[in-house]
């Protein structure tokens, strides 16, 4: 018993450390909060920032919750420091993300300087963005670079390895901002590099994680890898939704976000406000589908879990049909629930998803115009240079913002409910 008050201190420790990466007590999100996810030209893609607004909108659904594009080509973090003021923060943002560090490292090995600079330049932001009221901020690490196409733009006796390092180092630091500062966490660079690892194993290294170009901008399948790191820092749960099926009464619950609009013997009518995340569908070997890269990274079952249980089933086994799709499953498997997410990628979601994905994207397209172009570059510029259009420029950024206004608006009013139908066929 002697060593009871040394293991009790280090149980504390790793709670306080637990807590300190990513454990929140109340919940990161509230209504209404404006989102500003921030960071480089992997930010600007618009793809992993797409993905985190359709998450946030239709899948785990925060009343009034919007966010914005704020990715700016070639920035780092002591770069955003200086221009966040009249970029981010202009829109008053209640949560921020950073994801800075791809162009900090200088495509270099790591050394003093690099380090310090990034060190600096984050902690001037996080700060900033505390003194401007930021209720919440999430310190990402740098992604990573493909270990088969990565081409180093200023360095060539650089390579994946070596640069995956400095990445990785930087990542350090970063985390180290976030518990110094008291801020939220976001590992973007190792679950980057453990699914990577999974990914070329199985399909060889040729299948691009992180872009067959350059090997730095991804296609959509690595940027679900980002937006997986980001999501769990913010909160989400995962829980879309659950159904419940008493196979022999026909009877049906089902979770908040889902209504039992019929039920009986074989078949439940379910309407549903929350949606599972729906992926883009193609060859394993394509850069683009997102599908691609889900057996190797755990994101139906950290963050799309629309699980359906079913009880009371005569035979041994059932099939379950879901849209145009069909599958069999055991009783066992059924009582214990299926991942409906996970199980029909092809589902009555599907289309009213990418719907609302294009109206979110169309809304990000034109932040990255909004953000970068006028209030980053050229109204300083235009301002500096005639000092007395000051009322004038006034005018176009109220233009800016009301189109601003109007497609956030059109995003939310995409958000339909979906009504479908679960059929269960008993098989002997």
């Amino acid at each position: 018993m002697k060593n009871a008050p040394l293991n009790l201190l280090c149980t504390c420790l790793c709670l306080f450390v637990l807590r300190s990466e990513n454990v929140s007590a109340d919940p990161v999100l509230k209504e209404g909060d404006v989102v500003a996810i921030c960071g480089d030209s992997i930010t600007q893609q618009g793809l992993y920032t797409v993905f985190i607004e359709d998450y946030l909108r239709m899948c785990q659904p925060v009343k009034g919750v919007e966010a914005i594009q704020c990715g700016w080509g070639g920035s780092s973090a002591p770069h955003f420091s200086n221009v966040m003021n009249r970029t981010a923060l202009s829109f008053s943002p209640n949560v921020a993300t950073t994801f800075f560090g791809m162009n900090d490292g200088g495509y270099n090995r790591i050394d003093e300087t690099i380090e310090k600079n990034y060190r600096e330049g984050l902690t001037r932001a996080v700060r900033n963005f505390k003194e401007k009221g930021v209720r919440t901020i999430v310190v990402g690490t740098p992604g990573g670079v493909d270990a088969f196409y990565f081409k180093n733009p200023k360095n060539a006796t650089v390579s994946a390895e070596e640069y995956n390092r400095t990445l990785g180092r930087l990542g350090q630091i970063a985390k180290e901002v976030a518990q110094s500062e008291g801020c939220l966490f976001a590992d973007v660079h190792s679950p980057i590099m453990d699914t990577m690892t999974k990914a070329k194993a199985a399909l060889g290294q040729k299948y691009p994680v992180l872009s067959s170009t350059d090997g730095v901008h991804s296609g959509p399948n690595g940027h679900l890898i980002m937006a997986y790191a980001f999501l769990k820092a913010l909160g989400c749960d995962g829980n879309i939704g659950t159904i419940d099926f008493d196979a022999a009464s026909g009877k049906a619950t089902a979770t908040e976000g889902h209504q039992v609009v019929s039920s009986g013997p074989g078949e439940i009518v379910i309407e549903s406000t929350r949606y599972p995340y729906c992926f883009t569908r193609g060859n394993d070997h394509q850069t683009g589908p997102t599908a691609s890269i889900l057996p190797y990274l755990s994101f139906n079952d950290d963050l799309n879990r629309y699980i359906l249980k079913v009880n009371h089933l005569s035979t041994p086994k059932a099939r379950i049909t879901w849209g145009q799709q069909s599958k069999d499953f055991t009783a066992e498997q059924l009582s214990q629930g299926i991942n409906l997410a996970a199980e029909f990628l092809d589902n009555p979601f599907v289309e009213p998803f990418a719907k609302v994905s294009k109206k979110s994207a169309d809304k990000q397209n034109f932040e990255i115009l909004f953000v970068k172009e006028y209030l980053g570059n050229n109204q300083p510029t235009l301002s500096a240079e005639l000092p007395d259009k000051g009322e004038a420029f006034k005018k176009v950024e109220s233009g800016f913002r009301e189109i601003h206004d109007a497609l956030q608006k059109g995003v939310g009013d995409a958000i339909q409910p979906v009504k479908h139908t679960i059929k269960v066929e008993p098989l002997a």
